[in-house]
């Protein structure tokens, strides 16, 4: 990375990050700064077709399926999600290839010169990601929301779709108390003359909300079905939900031929039910699951393909999960927990608002690493619960070998 690259991250991650940040009811709720620094960008997010997606899980994969067909489609696509993984440069690629430290360097620059000072690091980030993208020719761009929808910096765009891919109560804090406040909150992102798409399975309440929020604008919610009719089987299910979601879309958009010729199992993301190896050849598998039913759809498929051998789960969470609900709600989903397997609770990484790895032991009937680890032993190992975690120790394997992930 270019040394004045680095410099210029640096300056972005002086400013308020409430990723980070160790009081989240602090979190500002206003997209204001985001949208007046573009105004003085000459709106670079207007450059090209935009898709917005929200929703508390599943907005990583929507979009990979979403770009996958707008580049199938001849189009040259950007896409923004957060957090990263291991390399902030993650957080906006083009046609799935990081952009040149010269463009970077150029989008932050262009943000920096501009920025009155009271724009977060999100804020900063989504401005120079989308002055990126115009600089880099794309024609289509994917946008994830940060968090919720309705406040985000991601607010600023004139998208050709929005849409929710589902609902979980999840940073109540800042986006409820209950799922229909959290619902309200993503339906923000709909606006009049845009149509508004919601993936299949959201619960009831929640859907209620988000119909009626988008009749409010003058829009009648598409809602996806649960599987596209034709086509491989996607594992966990949820990716069937993904996928169906991303078709619904683009057919709307006229982009759907292009997309039915593709294989979506040839369609990626690090960190969801990704396969690696360690150095001693054991499957790895990263899943970055976090919400209850993610987390069950994990743990049910890793059980079912290695469910021969010995297992082992590492997982950690952020102290804003009711890490005692989901306790209960796995026991019952699940059932009791079979003996080859063990758990092991540790950091999320070095996230400051990690949740005690000794509190999730007791709660989970697991050991404890007083640090992110890949523990000896099982045949095979789970990462999850969350990104940070994930992000930590997915550097200590490698791709698993074609032979480990053509079985699985």
């Amino acid at each position: 990375m270019h040394p004045e690259l680095e410099h210029l991250w640096r300056e972005l991650t002086a400013r308020t990050d409430y990723e980070r940040c160790e009081r989240p009811r602090a979190a500002r709720v206003s997209n204001q700064p985001a949208a007046r620094l573009l105004e003085a960008l000459g709106r670079p997010q207007d450059a090209c077709l935009a898709l917005h997606v929200a929703g508390s899980k599943g907005k990583g994969s929507t979009a990979a399926f979403l770009a996958a067909g707008l580049r199938a489609a001849g189009h040259r696509v950007g896409v923004y999600s957060s957090p990263h993984l291991s390399d902030w440069r993650e957080r906006a690629t083009v046609d799935g290839e990081f952009a040149s430290d010269e463009l970077w360097m150029a989008s932050l620059r262009a943000v920096l010169d501009a920025s009155h000072g009271d724009e977060t690091f999100f804020d900063l980030l989504t401005a120079a990601a989308l002055h990126l993208f115009a600089a880099a020719g794309c024609t289509a761009t994917v946008i994830e929301v940060g968090l919720g929808g309705r406040f985000d910096s991601t607010r600023v765009l004139k998208p050709a779709a929005t849409l929710v891919t589902s609902i979980e109560r999840e940073h109540e804090d800042v986006l409820g108390p209950g799922i229909e406040q959290i619902a309200w909150n993503k339906a923000g992102i709909f606006l009049p003359g845009v149509p508004a798409f919601a993936g299949a399975g959201i619960d009831e309440r929640a859907l209620e909300v988000l119909q009626a929020e988008a009749n409010a604008v003058g829009e009648t919610l598409q809602i996806a079905p649960a599987q596209r009719a034709a086509g491989a089987k996607l594992e966990p299910e949820h990716q069937q939900r993904n996928h169906a979601l991303a078709g619904l879309v683009l057919e709307r958009l006229g982009f759907g031929a292009a997309f039915a010729k593709l294989d979506p199992r040839t369609v990626r993301l690090a960190g969801r039910f990704e396969l690696r190896q360690d150095g001693a050849g054991r499957a790895i598998v990263f899943d970055t699951a976090h919400s209850e039913n993610s987390l069950v759809a994990a743990l049910e498929l890793f059980r079912r393909r290695y469910h021969e051998q010995s297992r082992g789960v590492v997982f950690a969470l952020r102290d804003d999960k009711d890490a005692q609900a989901l306790a209960a709600a796995l026991q019952a989903r699940l059932g009791v927990r079979p003996p080859q397997e063990q758990w092991w609770a540790c950091p999320a990484g070095d996230h400051p608002r990690s949740a005690c790895p000794q509190e999730l032991a007791d709660l989970f009937h697991a050991e404890v690493l007083t640090s992110p680890a890949l523990p000896p032993g099982p045949d095979a190992l789970l990462v999850t619960g969350s990104t940070y975690l994930v992000g930590a120790l997915r550097g200590l394997t490698r791709a698993a070998d074609v032979a480990q992930s053509t079985e699985t």
